[in-house]
């Protein structure tokens, strides 16, 4: 047999096992750490959303009653409700002034009969010739605009021309101009403040 066919034959099985045993030191070498960055659980990515997003609830002779809107709309997997930025609601009157709630942050079910307002939540009213001034301050509020119905068991400030007004926890019917402050009640006439709306 040929001397270089040999040495062919037992130079490859050797590298082979050279380059094999290479591998597997340098596979078992113990690795450093490597430190991932921590996921982030707090950032949601929205499945759809709407720029721009009104929903509108109009009367039964075709007037709108209703107005639910944000400047964006976001729905995320597994929400029941969508999340409103820049939420503000307009309950349109037949006379006088619209009444018109806004808050640092909203979220609204599907159908928009119901509105969840978290952060800084103002209901006002301006004053016309066919009502009076009045304001509503509280932390959170949840409406049913159909309804015209909305409730708090948070603090609540009610402020007219004449009266400032404070509860804990209130339920309110918003077409009656009706307001039932639950707890902690006090309230105060303020004749500075008539003239100032």
């Amino acid at each position: 047999m040929d001397k270089k066919l040999v040495l062919l034959l037992t130079a490859v099985p050797l590298i082979s096992i050279l380059i094999t045993w290479f591998t597997l030191r340098e596979t078992n070498k113990p690795q450093p750490d490597i430190e991932l960055p921590a996921a982030d659980s707090t950032q949601r990515i929205a499945d759809h959303f709407l720029n721009q997003a009104t929903i509108i609830s109009f009367n039964p002779q075709g007037i709108p009653k209703s107005q639910i809107s944000g400047s964006r709309l976001l729905h995320y997997p597994g929400d029941e409700d969508a999340e409103l930025i820049d939420p503000h609601i307009t309950l349109h009157r037949d006379k006088g002034s619209p009444i018109l709630i806004t808050a640092d942050k909203g979220w609204v079910n599907k159908d928009g009969t119901r509105v969840f307002f978290k952060g800084h939540t103002v209901v006002e009213r301006k004053m016309s010739e066919f009502n009076s001034f009045s304001r509503l301050d509280t932390p959170e509020l949840t409406i049913w605009p159909h309804k015209e119905f909305a409730e708090t068991d948070k603090h609540v400030k009610i402020t007219t021309d004449t009266t400032v007004a404070t509860g804990i926890g209130m339920k309110a019917y918003l077409d009656k101009g009706r307001y039932y402050l639950l707890n902690n009640v006090k309230g105060h006439y303020d004749k500075q403040s008539q003239n100032t709306h």
